[in-house]
């Protein structure tokens, strides 16, 4: 991912101690009804052999892969679901996730680890505690800023 240099981000409209991030509303809408029916289909498809009572290993093989590929990228989708609806505020000091009355502030320097599940599209940030503080996916609005900043303050990379 490019740099994003400050004039980039004054042109968003802010400074980088005001720069807001969050979901669109349609990928919101899309996580919230979507992903609870990606989750019973990618296990349907896993239980098909059985359901129909065909237990020959090619059948067990390509329900496995097919829906156990989807049900790893959905279980990895349904980790941002709590944070759909967060505003994400970078800021010179820090990360800050407010999510309704929670907030939660966590230092450049304590983020221990990035996690970037390509194939879901999904990052997950932890805290020095091992704990996941925040989940979003790559259709974040300022996605791009967002892993500069991790890359600039913290020095991780994806």
């Amino acid at each position: 991912m490019p740099y994003v240099p400050a004039p980039v981000i004054e042109k968003l409209g802010a400074t980088m101690e005001e720069l807001e991030l969050s979901h669109p509303y349609w990928v919101r809408i899309i996580g919230w009804v979507f992903l609870p029916i990606m989750l019973g289909v990618s296990i349907w498809c896993l239980f098909l052999p059985v359901w129909y009572q065909r237990y020959e290993f090619i059948l067990f093989l390509s329900a496995a892969f097919l829906g156990g590929g989807c049900l790893y990228m959905t279980v990895h989708s349904l980790k941002t679901l709590p944070f759909m609806n967060a505003v994400i505020t970078l800021s010179e000091k820090g990360i800050s996730v407010k999510n309704g009355s929670k907030c939660t502030s966590v230092q450049w320097t304590s983020i221990l680890k990035v996690r970037h599940v390509a194939s879901a599209q999904i990052l997950h940030l932890y805290d020095t505690q091992g704990n996941r503080f925040l989940s979003v996916t790559e259709q974040l609005k300022g996605f791009s800023i967002l892993v500069d900043c991790l890359h600039d303050k913290s020095g991780l990379e994806l």
